[in-house]
């Protein structure tokens, strides 16, 4: 009868137990295969279809002109929602004093919402233009979207369409 109950309590603490006991020490270790060699090259930051390092070329037409701009991704940081390569407090910032460096990627992921939003200024008669590209497909290349353009002081909205491109994709995952 004690050897019953001794093997209902080994059977109750669980193999866990027995290698916490040091029972059977190398059944316990985890396997090492040498056949397999771990890549640890840290990944660039990516934010859907954003990673860092990549630069995105933006064509549109808006009002019979065609606009073009390239934007880069340096570093990604968290937003409202995703993440962009400005934090928010820069943008609040660049909002209250427009310049014509300002440049903004980000890619919003919500449960509702996935898009990537391309936002640059440029100095124009008069003041500050501010250009939008919106998409809202990230699912494929090129992203598509609402291209819209603000001018400083001036009430109408310009709208067209857009298209980003990344000019230099990430690289293929190096063979094993």
């Amino acid at each position: 009868m004690p050897k019953l109950k001794l093997q209902t309590t080994l059977f109750a603490v669980g193999p866990a137990a027995l290698c916490g006991l040091a029972l059977s020490l190398s059944a316990c270790a985890p396997t090492l295969n040498l056949g397999n060699v771990i890549d640890t090259t840290p990944s660039p930051a990516k934010a859907g279809p954003l990673l860092v390092g990549q630069t995105w070329a933006i064509s549109g037409q808006l009002a019979g002109e065609s606009v073009s701009k390239t934007l880069a991704v340096p570093r990604l940081t968290e937003v409202q929602n995703g993440s962009g390569t400005l934090s928010l407090r820069d943008q609040v910032a660049a909002a209250q004093v427009p310049s014509a460096g300002y440049e903004y990627v980000s890619y919003t992921n919500n449960d509702q919402l996935k898009q990537v939003h391309f936002v640059w200024n440029v100095a124009a008669a008069g003041g500050i233009d501010r250009y939008e590209c919106l998409t809202s497909d990230t699912g494929s290349l090129p992203l598509v979207g609402v291209l819209t353009l603000q001018r400083q002081g001036d009430a109408t909205t310009a709208r067209g369409t857009c298209s980003a491109t990344p000019t230099n994709p990430p690289p293929a995952p190096a063979s094993k």
